[in-house]
């Protein structure tokens, strides 16, 4: 289904949003706040941007070890090459493909699951309509059943027409990643938020930069929350990352010392960031394109 390249280099109420077991409904409400927010700048994606991966060779499936590997895939390909990976869903995923009301969306996500299928198959060696998925309490998906014991684990994320995976062992693991739209990245996203620091780095920005140091940050907020398994029970305004161009992904305060934050342009157009927990990994980059 897929050649492999690996690269080189790398408003309800406030109290009803806050109160305990609302994640979902927080995490919804700041999805369409970015949607629906006003413009910060402007952003230029012409040419190649810093850190865009560059695939370029072949792997080992059962050669992990220690490596953290780090998935790109575009969504958007034909019906056949749809069709050919429906059949791997699981009855719940199909299910959930089938309420899509847009065509187009429905086939991204059964691409995305998918893929998602395909990769920790070809890993486990296993059929990928065979795998099973539990969920943890706050949504954070993982494998169950016979492979519950594999020290598998995964994250993934898609926007657009883009989806991130990454995939490793013995490790907890955040990926995100945003498609950067000028008309998402809202000053009043940024203050609501983002803590006192980066909104201070931000504002020094100049204003054709806010818009990609708006998503650098983002992407690497939701990173940690996703690898924490805690979602939006974190405060996102209680760490702070880094945003600010020429300057190395870390988190600046708030974060544990065992949490690793990467970041990187996953395609053009598009930002994206990867946390982790233990030592600093090997990552490598890799393309899952359908033939």
């Amino acid at each position: 289904m897929f050649r492999v390249r690996v690269s080189k280099y790398p408003e309800q109420a406030e109290a009803a949003l806050l109160a305990p077991g609302n994640a979902g409904l927080r995490r919804k409400m700041i999805r369409s706040a970015l949607r629906s927010s006003k413009m910060l700048g402007v952003w230029s994606a012409s040419g190649r941007q810093r850190g865009e991966v560059q695939p370029d060779s072949s792997m080992q499936w059962d050669r992990i070890e220690d490596e953290i590997h780090v998935w790109h895939a575009a969504l958007d390909r034909d019906e056949k090459t749809i069709k050919q990976l429906e059949p791997a869903l699981s009855l719940g995923e199909k299910a959930r493909a089938a309420r899509f009301h847009f065509a187009n969306d429905r086939n991204r996500f059964i691409r995305a699951r998918g893929l998602l299928r395909e990769l920790l198959g070809k890993y486990l060696q296993q059929a990928p309509a065979s795998l099973e998925f539990s969920y943890g309490k706050h949504g954070k998906p993982y494998l169950s059943g016979e492979n519950l014991s594999s020290e598998l684990h995964f994250n993934l994320s898609h926007s657009a027409g883009l989806a991130v995976y990454a995939i490793a062992k013995k490790r907890n693991l955040g990926i995100d990643v945003e498609h950067v739209r000028a008309e998402a990245a809202g000053e009043d996203i940024a203050r609501r938020y983002f803590s006192a620091r980066e909104v201070s780095d931000l504002r020094s920005l100049p204003p054709e930069a806010r818009v990609e140091g708006f998503f650098h940050c983002w992407t690497r907020k939701e990173a940690f929350l996703k690898a924490t398994g805690m979602g939006l029970q974190i405060a996102l305004d209680s760490f702070a990352v880094s945003l600010l161009p020429e300057t190395p992904a870390e988190f600046l305060s708030g974060v544990e010392p065992r949490w690793q934050l990467a970041a990187y342009h996953p395609a053009p157009g598009y930002v994206a960031a990867l946390v982790y927990d233990g030592g600093p990994g090997s990552l490598k980059y890799f393309s899952a394109d359908s033939q």
